[in-house]
């Protein structure tokens, strides 16, 4: 009769699957960093095989990564879909995308480069995909996913920001899939642009998006579809990921669709949700 550890050893290599003798689980990581020790909890699912991608969620300033985890409902979603989800906290609830905001900006701390050394710990730890990690976020935190994705060409392969805009240089940003959320009616970060949150100057929610156009080699003007009140726009790219636009009308500043129902459909006024199905379609 097999022992249950010799038994756990052997459906492991049963499946070519890199035994080691515990797996993954859901848990706090803890990453020493020059700005300090930075937490992150991550939620592993049981049926996210060695390989699966990884979602970061990026609160907004002021928020938590329980808080998100909480009201978005990507551990939900992680289950049904079989992916790696990660909740990182910002220092004293900002993070530092470049513009805006708190703390974090203004003493200089390197939160792109926390993220991209967690993506790694959670790569070698989990075994999730190093080219299929996603970073989506609410506001400060969507801003972040935009520097990032400026900041270190090539890290990720898709991001999806809510209510957020590009606040960093972008020059030359690597190919990758955009899936934008945003409500016309936001006086935080505006769609048209202008002053917003913490007194920066906010581009256009088109301004944000066209580094990556650029860089998708995306047709001049998107495919529209309604669907009340959210209209949704789809480049057409060469490069083989997409750009997609979902405007909300007279929405605010808020992530839509979050709480209970978070992330059980795929339309637009679930953030949660639409980004996903977006981000990770063929």
């Amino acid at each position: 009769m097999l022992t249950r550890s010799f038994a756990g050893v052997l459906a492991c290599l049963l499946a070519l699957a890199g035994c080691s003798a515990t797996r993954a689980t859901d848990r706090t990581v803890i990453l020493s960093t020059a700005d300090g020790d930075r937490t992150t909890h991550v939620h592993h699912p049981d049926n996210a095989p060695a390989g699966a991608p990884l979602v970061i969620v990026l609160h907004g300033a002021g928020g938590s990564g329980t808080q998100v985890e909480a009201d978005l409902g990507w551990d939900a979603l992680a289950d049904r879909s079989g992916f790696v989800v990660a909740y990182p906290d910002g220092l004293d609830g900002a993070w530092n995308g470049g513009g805006c905001c708190g703390q974090a900006r203004s003493r200089g701390v390197d939160d792109v480069g926390f993220l991209a050394a967690l993506a790694g710990r959670i790569a070698a730890e989990d075994r999730t995909d190093p080219r299929r990690v996603y970073a989506v976020g609410f506001s400060n935190g969507a801003i972040l996913a935009y520097a990032w994705a400026c900041g270190r060409p090539g890290e990720l392969a898709g991001i999806g920001p809510v209510a957020g805009a590009v606040l960093v240089p972008c020059p030359a940003p690597a190919p990758l899939t955009v899936v934008a959320v945003h409500g016309n009616a936001d006086d935080r970060v505006p769609f048209g642009g202008g002053a917003g949150a913490g007194g920066a100057q906010y581009p256009t929610v088109d301004g944000s998006l066209a580094p990556f156009l650029a860089a998708d080699g995306c047709s001049p003007a998107p495919v529209l579809t309604d669907d009340p009140p959210a209209t949704v726009g789809i480049w057409t790219c060469t490069s083989g990921f997409r750009v997609v636009r979902d405007v909300i009308a007279e929405g605010g500043h808020a992530w839509p669709g979050a709480g209970p129902e978070a992330g059980t459909s795929d339309r637009p006024l679930d953030a949660t949700g639409f980004l996903w199905a977006r981000l990770t379609e063929p």
